[in-house]
């Protein structure tokens, strides 16, 4: 069987298509393609509360692009969803409606907690009994993050703070206090918290700071280190340096300052980067359930 999840971001929008596996109880998917296209509707969701004629064009053509790309593919199933950029843009729901229309796509615009939701779908096996976590997702308009002690979901939330949200300068400091006052709150009376951290931007910062060293964690320090190094670079030597697309270049410090912030006031040392995680992948994990088992 064929599944495909598509995530529309306001960074970029994803397409990816898996074969499940039968009989292996470590590997559910195989991947058999995966595209990434950085429209960035954040900053005219943001900025105007309006996804402009260009930024509607481009999308347009993507969403046929993956439509095309799942029947070439013979998908049996797919799920798209949209999140905060499509959330906040007045014309979100009329675009993705005229989608469906026109060529059969149909895309759902989800809230943050369906988002949570749908992200902790994807590293729900990795809680420990008797062990404290914070989940932290870091897009690119909105922060998804859940509080989870002894394999039970203490508290889960969404915040309207992202990288291209930040960077469009549309984060309020009320904002700011709010999330501080949560993570304070909600992580009060934990011990020894670790923060399983899912986003592309973050996952990339792990590539870059594990080196092929086998480990799935990173420290707060190592994250510090690199938060200093990037913001000293331009937007070239981020590219050139660590091989990065300038859509991933110029938010990476961004999105470092974030998970810094949101670690310092939850007093966590350690961070759990984890492969195959986030909203692409609990879309396909709440598929598998519902279709293959």
């Amino acid at each position: 069987m064929k599944l495909a999840a598509i995530d529309i971001g306001s960074n970029a929008v994803r397409l990816q298509i898996v074969r499940t596996v039968e009989n292996d109880s470590l590997e559910r998917f195989k991947k058999v393609e995966f595209v990434r296209i950085p429209i960035r509707l954040g900053d005219d969701a943001f900025r105007e509360k309006h996804i402009s004629k260009e930024k509607k064009r481009i999308f347009v053509k993507a969403m046929a692009a993956f439509k095309l790309t799942m029947e070439a593919f013979e998908v049996d199933h797919y799920m798209a969803c949209a999140t905060s950029a499509m959330r906040e843009a007045k014309n979100g729901q009329k675009i993705v409606d005229k989608i469906q229309e026109s060529f059969g796509l149909k895309i759902n615009i989800i809230d943050g907690k369906r988002e949570s939701e749908l992200i902790l779908g994807s590293i729900g096996d990795l809680f420990e009994p008797n062990k404290n976590y914070l989940t932290i997702d870091v897009g690119g308009g909105s922060t998804e993050m859940t509080v989870i002690s002894d394999q039970n979901i203490i508290n889960s939330d969404s915040f309207d703070i992202g990288t291209v949200r930040m960077m469009d300068g549309a984060v309020k400091a009320k904002t700011w206090q709010t999330i501080e006052h949560w993570v304070k709150h909600k992580t009060a009376g934990l011990d020894h918290i670790n923060a399983v951290v899912t986003s592309g931007t973050i996952n990339k910062i792990f590539g870059i700071l594990n080196q092929d060293n086998g480990k799935l964690t990173f420290t707060i320090n190592q994250l510090k280190d690199f938060h200093r190094k990037v913001s000293k670079m331009s937007l070239q030597e981020r590219m050139d340096v660590y091989k990065l697309n300038p859509d991933r270049a110029d938010i990476i410090d961004v999105s470092a300052d974030i998970y810094l912030r949101i670690l310092n006031w939850a007093g966590i040392e350690t961070i759990l980067s984890p492969d195959n995680t986030g909203l692409k992948d609990g879309i396909l994990n709440e598929l598998y359930n519902k279709y293959a088992i």
